[in-house]
C-alpha cells in the first residue's frame, strides 16, 4: 500500500511541476522556470527509479517462486511478503502431491506383471517397467533406447508401432528362449507438453490359453468317461449274471454250444472289467488339480527323481549329464512335481532303448527373463513335427502300450504350479521337454 501511495505522490508532483514549469516558460525564461523544470526532471527520475525498483522486486518474487526460494524478504512490502509466502506454500503442497502421485504410479507399474513401455514419436524407448525389462534382452533394450528395431521380435513391434497414430489392440508372436510366446499388444497414443508419446503394454496369454485347453480336455474326458462307464458297467454285470444262470450243458444247449457261450460271456465280463479299470485311470486327468504349494528346493526334487531311475540308467548304459545349481527355491507341490519328472524321465529312457548313442541331459538354469527353466533332453529318435503337435492331446500316443495321458496330465499338474511344459527338438537330435516356472 505504501509503495502505491509513494508512486501516486510522485506522479502528482511531477504533473504539477510540469504544468507550472510550462506556464513560467510561456512568460519567458526566468530562474523560477528553470528551477521548476529541474524539479520536474527530478520527479521524473524518481518515478523511473520507483518503477525500476518495482520491476526488480517483481523479478525477485518470480525467481523465488521458480526456485522454491523461501529466503526472500521484502521488508518494505509486508503484504506482498505475506502473499508470497501463501503462494509458495500452495505451490509446495501441489508439488509434493504431484511427486507423491508420480512415485505411487511408478511403484504401481513396478508391481505389474504386464510389460509397460513408453516410446517417443521417433520410436525411441523413453522408459519401461521391470516386467518389460524382464521380457527384453540386454541387446533389445539397447536397440530400443537408440530407436532401433533390428531383431525379429522388435521388427514386428516396430511395424505396428510406427503405423499407429491413435490406438491399437491385437496379438503379437514373441520369440523367447526355446519357445514362442503369444502376447496381447495394446498401444495408446497421447501428447504430453505437445510431444507425441506412445504407451505400449504387452501381456502373455500363453498360460491362459493353455489353461483353457487343459480345462476343455478335462471337461471332455469327464463326459466321455461318465458316458462310457454308464454303458460298460451294466454290460459287464449283465454278462456275469448270464454266466450264472446258464443251464447245465446237455439240457438246453449242447456241450459245444455251452462252452462257446460260456467263453463269450466270460470274455465280455473280463473285457468290461478292463474297460472299467481303464476309465478309472482317466479320472485323474478329468479332475481339477489341487496343488499344495510350499517353498521347495527344485534341485533336491530333481536329484531324488534321478536316483529313482539310477538302476534303469545303469542297465541301459545311458550317460547322464546334469547341470544343476546348488539351490532353486520355488513354490511347488513336491508330490506333483515328482510325478511330472518321473514321467518325463521315463519317457526319455524309453525313447533311447534302441539308440546307438544314449545320453540323458538334465539342466536347470535362469532365463533372460530371470525365470527358472528345467530341460530334460534325450538322444532318441525324436518326435516328428506332425506328431509333436498332438502329444499333449489326451489319449493320443505312439506307444503300443501307452495310454496317452502322461503328457497331458503332466501339463495339467504343472499348470497348477504356475509352470508350463513345452516340447522342442533337441540338438543335434532327440527330444527335449522344457519346464518354465513363472516364479
Amino acid at each position: 500500500m505504501a509503495f502505491n501511495t509513494r508512486l501516486l505522490l510522485l506522479l502528482g508532483s511531477f504533473t504539477v511541476l510540469l504544468i507550472f514549469s510550462y506556464q513560467q516558460w510561456q512568460g519567458g525564461a526566468s530562474a523560477f522556470a528553470v528551477a521548476l523544470t529541474l524539479a520536474a526532471i527530478v520527479a521524473a527520475w524518481l518515478i523511473w527509479q520507483h518503477c525500476s525498483t518495482r520491476q526488480r522486486q517483481t523479478a525477485l518474487v518470480l525467481k523465488a517462486l521458480a526456485n522454491q526460494d523461501t529466503s526472500l524478504n521484502l521488508r518494505d512490502q509486508p503484504e506482498l511478503q505475506q502473499l508470497l509466502g501463501v503462494v509458495q506454500q500452495q505451490l509446495g503442497n501441489s508439488r509434493q502431491q504431484a511427486e507423491a502421485k508420480a512415485q505411487y504410479l511408478q511403484t504401481l507399474l513396478s508391481q505389474l506383471d504386464v510389460a509397460v513401455l513408453e516410446f517417443a514419436a521417433d520410436g525411441q524407448l523413453l522408459q519401461a517397467n521391470p516386467a518389460a525389462l524382464r521380457m527384453l534382452t540386454s541387446a533389445q533394450q539397447q536397440q530400443l533406447q537408440q530407436g532401433q528395431f533390428d531383431e525379429a521380435n522388435l521388427a514386428q513391434l516396430a511395424l505396428i508401432l510406427h503405423s499407429t497414430t491413435t490406438h491399437y489392440q491385437g496379438q503379437l508372436q514373441w520369440q523367447q528362449q526355446g519357445y514362442t510366446d503369444r502376447l496381447v499388444l495394446s498401444i495408446v497414443c497421447s501428447r504430453i507438453q505437445g510431444q507425441l508419446r506412445k504407451l505400449v503394454t504387452l501381456q502373455s496369454i500363453n498360460q491362459a490359453l493353455l489353461q483353457q485347453e487343459v480345462q476343455a480336455y478335462q471337461q471332455l474326458t469327464r463326459v466321455l468317461t461318465h458316458e462310457i462307464a454308464n454303458s460298460v458297467t451294466p454290460m459287464a454285470s449283465l454278462a456275469q449274471s448270464c454266466q450264472q444262470i446258464l443251464p447245465v450243458a446237455g439240457t438246453v444247449l449242447s456241450q459245444e454250444d455251452h462252452v462257446d457261450l460260456s467263453e463269450a460271456l466270460t470274455t465280455i465280463y473280463r473285457r468290461g472289467q478292463h474297460l472299467s479299470d481303464f476309465i478309472l485311470s482317466f479320472k485323474q486327468l478329468s479332475q481339477p488339480v489341487q496343488a499344495d504349494l510350499q517353498q521347495t528346493n527344485l534341485v533336491a526334487i530333481v536329484k531324488n527323481c534321478l536316483a529313482l531311475e539310477r538302476d534303469v540308467i545303469t542297465r541301459l548304459d545311458i550317460h547322464l549329464d546334469t547341470d544343476l545349481p546348488s539351490q532353486a527355491l520355488l513354490w511347488l507341490d513336491e508330490a506333483l512335481m515328482e510325478q511330472v519328472l518321473i514321467n518325463l524321465l521315463q519317457n526319455a529312457l524309453d525313447a533311447m532303448q534302441h539308440s546307438a548313442q544314449k545320453q540323458l541331459s538334465v539342466r536347470l538354469e535362469r532365463t533372460t527373463q530371470q525365470q527358472w527353466q528345467l530341460d530334460i533332453s534325450d538322444t532318441g529318435p525324436g518326435i516328428a513335427p506332425e506328431v509333436a503337435e498332438q502329444i499333449f492331446i489326451p489319449f493320443f500316443t505312439t506307444k503300443a502300450t501307452g495310454s496317452g495321458i502322461g503328457l497331458p496330465l503332466s501339463r495339467a499338474l504343472l499348470q497348477a504350479q504356475d509352470a508350463q511344459l513345452e516340447y522342442k527338438p533337441a540338438e543335434p537330435g532327440g527330444s527335449c521337454f522344457s519346464i518354465r516356472f513363472g516364479q
